[in-house]
């Protein structure tokens, strides 16, 4: 199962969101281009989630 999220890349830079991918590519197939990012997984609920957390990380990355 593959979902698509649009983000906005003016409020998270490119580079930000490629590092946090870049630290979740153990976790799921993630994949970030025309500021979609797209998880692949095996249920609906389960790719909700790791976009929430991957987007609790990017904006983590950005307070930093």
């Amino acid at each position: 199962m593959i979902k698509e999220f649009k983000i906005s890349t003016e409020i998270y830079s490119d580079n930000v969101v490629k590092s946090a991918i870049a630290d979740f590519e153990e976790v799921s197939s993630i994949v970030f281009e025309n500021n979609n990012i797209k998880i692949t997984w095996d249920s609906d609920n389960e790719i909700d989630e790791i976009f929430n957390e991957l987007m609790n990380y990017i904006v983590w990355l950005i307070n930093e």
